[in-house]
């Protein structure tokens, strides 16, 4: 080395062995911090809701629910599903109640011919054409049913038939606008309030419902099937409050040429490619005189009315096709998506379930119907995701996984940091 000339140092270079133990050691470091934290989580989101599932006495057999009065409000103190477990629910609160009853009759109607279908599926209030009042000539020659707020009115005469009493105030909706609230009458711009809201009352318009030749009558959801059947086989029968048994295949009724039609209510029905229809949990079996029923077709307003002032049972013994009240467990329960009554998939799943669970018989709709679990010991509540056999796998998986990893990780540290030795040139 010559003089004046500064040494230059190699760089050191870190040997191939070194750079897999610091990795390792890194590695299990951030398993080991990544398993506590997911221990922590998991406290709340599995390991405490799967103690109280374990401890809550909720039947594991479902039986049935149907939505009878659904609300929505803002604070709630309580809420049939909220968006997300860790914080309280507020904002958007549904509040489902539903009564509770045993699972009704398993059917095969046979023998069909002339099978169709009727759908009257409910009305989206979104839709409706809405006029601005508050703007010049908007308003000048309304005419129809409105439901107004503020001089913002949307036509109900487009999808429902509403009967009322216009009984209230007269407003000029071109001149008076700001005095539209409520619902209104109007007839070229001249708009009567309807004051008493008592027996006011909105169907949706609906296709008509072939009776020509149509001797059975299913009702599902908003849809009925009506065809020209030869009988009704049971696959189940009743016990009151107390959970059915399934049977050999039963005629429930059978066309003998009576001048009757057969009617029921049924949570599923299809439609088999032999002419026959299976449906699910059917209740309400009844037999109506062929002659009460209107020639060649009726709306869904009078089918309503004559399945609701039917008394003739299908079934004397009520074994098959229960009317719904034998079968009643309790009458009203707060629905529950599950025990906790919240998700935490913030994918707006709590709206889904308020379209598919909510609808409690408004304007004539179908009400909600669906399997739900329930305590045999307390009627405050039901739910509607229960199952014990998914909650025994998932604690198994949040307990086994974690644990594993911080325990793998750990050892791997001690191991490392007493066969590791760090000489003096280091």
């Amino acid at each position: 080395m010559t003089m004046g000339r500064r040494r230059q140092d190699k760089p050191r270079l870190i040997p191939e062995q070194d750079r897999r133990i610091c990795g390792s050691i890194c590695l299990c470091q951030l398993t080991i911090v990544l398993s506590c934290v997911s221990l922590v989580y998991l406290t709340v989101a599995v390991y405490m809701p799967s103690h109280k599932a374990f401890n809550s006495g909720i039947e594991p057999r479902p039986v049935m629910c149907q939505a009878v009065n659904t609300s929505l409000v803002n604070n709630c103190d309580w809420a049939s599903c909220g968006e997300w477990c860790l914080t309280k629910t507020s904002g958007f609160c549904p509040q489902i109640h539903v009564t509770t009853r045993q699972n009704g009759t398993d059917i095969t109607v046979e023998n069909c011919t002339r099978l169709t279908t009727v759908a009257c599926p409910p009305v989206n209030p979104g839709v409706l054409h809405k006029y601005n009042c508050n703007e010049d000539k908007v308003c000048g020659s309304l005419t129809g049913l409105f439901n107004c707020s503020l001089g913002h009115c949307a036509n109900m005469s487009e999808l429902f038939l509403c009967h009322y009493k216009a009984d209230g105030i007269i407003v000029d909706s071109d001149k008076d606008n700001l005095k539209l609230n409520g619902f209104f009458d109007c007839y070229k711009s001249r708009c009567t309030k309807i004051k008493n809201m008592r027996n006011f009352y909105c169907e949706r318009y609906c296709p008509r419902i072939t009776t020509t030749a149509n001797n059975v009558y299913i009702q599902y959801e908003n849809n009925v099937y009506v065809g020209r059947c030869g009988q009704v086989m049971a696959h189940n029968e009743a016990r009151g409050s107390e959970p059915g048994s399934p049977v050999q295949a039963t005629p429930v009724w059978s066309d003998q040429g009576q001048e009757e039609v057969f009617l029921a209510s049924c949570h599923t029905v299809n439609r088999n490619r032999d002419n026959r229809l299976s449906a699910t949990d059917c209740i309400n079996g009844t037999l109506l005189n062929a002659t009460l029923v209107p020639d060649k077709s009726m709306n869904f307003t009078i089918y309503r009315h004559l399945v609701e002032n039917t008394t003739k049972v299908a079934d004397e013994q009520q074994r098959f096709l229960p009317m719904q009240h034998l079968l009643t467990i309790y009458n009203d329960s707060r629905l529950y998506i599950n025990l906790e009554g919240c998700v935490n998939t913030l994918r707006g799943e709590c709206r889904q379930f308020l379209n598919t669970h909510g609808n409690d018989g408004d304007n004539f709709t179908a009400q909600s119907r669906f399997p739900c679990f329930y305590n045999k010991n307390d009627s405050f509540l039901v739910v509607a995701r229960f199952d014990l056999n998914k909650t025994w796998r998932e604690l198994l998986i949040a307990v086994v996984v974690p644990s594993t990893l911080f325990v793998v990780s750990f050892v791997a540290l001690v191991v490392i940091a007493h066969s590791v030795k760090v000489g003096d040139d280091a």
